[in-house]
């Protein structure tokens, strides 16, 4: 619903309810990150939410729209792992997930400049999304993995004239949340099949689920397009790049050492610098 208000101020609301039929399963410790699809079943029922949202939208001179929007969603029948288990093996995935709950709130701001020879747009995303699994991290609401408390983007485009045009996108986000073991010890055992030698079963300490953060995601992308119009076709030849500044975003994280052979998180980041161009013509 929309509700026009004096000097052009929009206050609009929403509510929705929806069911999905695939559920995203994902490992939210250390190592290759693996996100699976899977399908409901008997055991496995649809996830299902609402959302409601209510927010308000401005016009100034009718080029620039301000809006600012709060949200609140509740989700059921989400899955994951059960603690210690993971995708490997012979046995039924549903024997190695857990069933549980989970919610995500937030506030939304986004400007925009849709007229001229400059436009663009602002977006500024302050949110939580958590997970509660009965078995889960004792029971206790933890942060989902792709929670996000920052969410940045800016977009601007420029025309100099009908021939070129330039463009740039830069985006920001809070890291990841994940496990990480915060001690190790190896616990000794009898060996029932030789008495005199024992062996070593490793163990691993972490503290609440989810409770560290990958470093933070950002990038820079720039494209500047050539245009010229024929009297048949449009030819139009654009370069540009990804990662202008070769940011190092993080990919994953495992257990290694430093260069003093002493245990180390490393991080493992894709996607450097990627330059590209394109010729391509319109009938």
């Amino acid at each position: 619903m929309r509700y026009l208000l004096p000097g052009n101020v929009a206050l609009k609301g929403s509510f929705s309810t929806m069911t999905q039929y695939l559920h995203l399963l994902t490992n939210e410790g250390i190592g290759l990150p693996t996100d699976l699809w899977l399908p409901s079943t008997k055991q496995v029922k649809p996830e299902s939410s609402w959302q409601a949202a209510l927010g308000f939208a401005k016009t100034f001179k009718d080029k620039f729209e301000i809006s600012i929007e709060g949200y609140y969603k509740r989700m059921d029948n989400l899955i994951a792992y059960k603690e210690g288990a993971n995708f490997f093996g012979f046995s039924d995935w549903q024997t190695k997930i857990e069933i549980g709950k989970g919610e995500s709130y937030g506030a939304e701001l986004f400007v925009q400049k849709k007229y001229g020879k400059t436009t663009g747009w602002a977006g500024y995303t302050l949110s939580w999304s958590n997970r509660t699994f009965e078995n889960i991290n004792g029971g206790r609401t933890y942060p989902f993995k792709y929670d996000r408390r920052h969410d940045i983007s800016l977009v601007l485009m420029h025309e100099f004239s009908d021939r070129i045009r330039m463009s740039g996108t830069w985006v920001y986000g809070t890291g990841n949340a994940i496990t990480l073991p915060i001690s190790k010890a190896t616990v000794s055992y009898p060996n029932e099949y030789s008495p005199n030698s024992n062996y070593g079963i490793g163990y691993e300490q972490s503290e609440e689920k989810n409770s560290f953060r990958m470093n933070a995601y950002h990038r820079l992308d720039v494209g500047i397009d050539f245009i010229k119009k024929k009297k048949r076709y449009e030819r139009k030849f654009s370069i540009g790049a990804y990662n202008v500044y070769n940011r190092k975003n993080p990919f994953f994280i495992y257990a290694g050492n430093n260069n003093f052979g002493d245990p180390a998180f490393k991080q493992v980041s894709l996607f450097p610098i990627i330059p590209s161009f394109s010729w391509s013509f319109k009938f």
